[in-house]
């Protein structure tokens, strides 16, 4: 049976990627999509969850054996929309790296990827389109299906999952598991020199999620910057030189022009140039991908893991107001075997090999998130989502 999910999202580019993965898997069942702020304002990134979908209903159009690429377009999942700011704190979205649209600024340079606009009484061929707020739907979701049926893959900040728990905290609980792409426990942040941006954002939503863990209400599992960012593919592999297959009307590197691989690649091509500004290798982060990968492995307790997938719990707080360290990761070495923790390094990470020295000593805690250290490697996470996603 398909696991049951719900995708809390704020694309956002690799975002797009990861729900497009997760709607190629039919080891997942998307009943819900919901949107928060983030990468932009969460209006937008609405708008840009329906750009996915349309992009998809032209590649369907393109080429009808496409759509058994996707199974997780056959049963209506409900789209709402949710927190367009932080639960606590000022707001800050990510448009210094996704662009204002939060899709590179494709909205201006191609317009042609907007959504097709629906009548008043004209339903969306593939989602449910909800007046519910987020938080609401994803309590919904929580109370039909059977308690600990249902994963929460949250790609940003936790602000609706905050408002779910606030809203109905024994509801909540019925979560099967929460996996979030989020946090900088052993390496340095990216928004700022101590934290990630999804929990930057909106520290005080991911205390409160975190609080809940502490509790014992829920099992989460997250995806850091410690084991996204070594997960990388290559530009070469993504994104398809548009305009000189437009120009010559055929293939140009051996992949044909489809609509979807029009539609990434050019979201695609300005982060290529901001990450080579930065002087880092030519290479996409698979941050929000991992999270999916994760969900389309693993099932909802930790000792399911195989296949050089491994979690070890880690005890941390989120600084929520630190002039300096707002949304960083503080993890409390005093008295614990972490004291001596040696870090891991990228190389081991990403050939799926890395071991974690403290992991026998660990895993006995309880309460406290697990933090994914292991993966079946880069490889076979580039070689599932273009397969799945484009066919390649």
């Amino acid at each position: 049976m398909p696991r049951k999910v719900i995708i809390d999202t704020d694309p956002g580019v690799d975002d797009v990627l990861a729900v497009l993965l997760a709607l190629a898997s039919p080891e997942l069942q998307t009943l819900a999509i919901t949107i928060t702020f983030g990468n932009t304002h969460a209006p937008v990134a609405y708008n840009n969850l329906l750009k996915i979908y349309a992009s998809l209903a032209r590649e369907f159009a393109h080429d009808p054996a496409s759509v058994e690429r996707f199974p997780g377009v056959k049963g209506k999942a409900v789209l709402a929309l949710g927190a367009d700011g932080p639960v606590g704190g000022d707001k800050a979205v990510a448009a210094y790296f996704h662009g204002t649209d939060g899709l590179s600024n494709i909205s201006e340079t191609h317009p042609h990827f907007d959504a097709p606009a629906l009548g008043e009484d004209q339903e969306h061929a593939h989602l449910e389109l909800s007046r519910k707020h987020a938080s609401e739907v994803i309590l919904d979701c929580l109370k039909e299906e059977e308690a600990g049926s249902v994963t929460i893959i949250a790609l940003g900040p936790l602000s609706n999952l905050a408002l779910a728990l606030r809203a109905d905290p024994d509801t909540f609980s019925r979560v099967g598991q929460v996996i979030w792409m989020g946090g900088a426990i052993d390496v340095p942040g990216n928004t700022s020199p101590t934290a990630e941006f999804n929990c930057f954002a909106d520290p005080y939503a991911a205390h409160e999620v975190l609080e809940g863990v502490k509790r014992g209400a829920f099992e989460m599992v997250m995806a850091p910057l410690d084991i996204t960012t070594p997960h990388t593919i290559h530009f070469d592999q993504l994104i398809h030189d548009v305009e000189a297959a437009a120009a010559a009307k055929e293939k140009t590197d051996g992949r044909p022009l489809t609509p979807l691989r029009e539609f990434t690649s050019a979201m695609l091509v300005r982060v290529r140039g901001l990450m080579q500004s930065f002087g880092l290798p030519d290479e996409m982060e698979m941050h929000d991908p991992v999270a999916v990968w994760y969900a389309i492995q693993n099932g909802p307790r930790a000792e399911r893991e195989e296949n050089g997938w491994r979690t070890v719990p880690r005890v941390f707080a989120v600084e929520r107001t630190g002039e300096l360290t707002r949304g960083m990761c503080v993890v409390d070495r005093r008295g614990t075997d972490e004291e001596d923790a040696v870090l891991r390094t990228k190389s081991a990470i990403s050939s799926g090999k890395n071991e974690d020295q403290n992991a026998k000593k660990t895993t006995s805690r309880t309460g406290a998130p697990r933090i994914i250290v292991s993966t079946p490697g880069k490889l076979v996470l580039e070689k599932l989502l273009l397969g799945r996603v484009f066919g390649a």
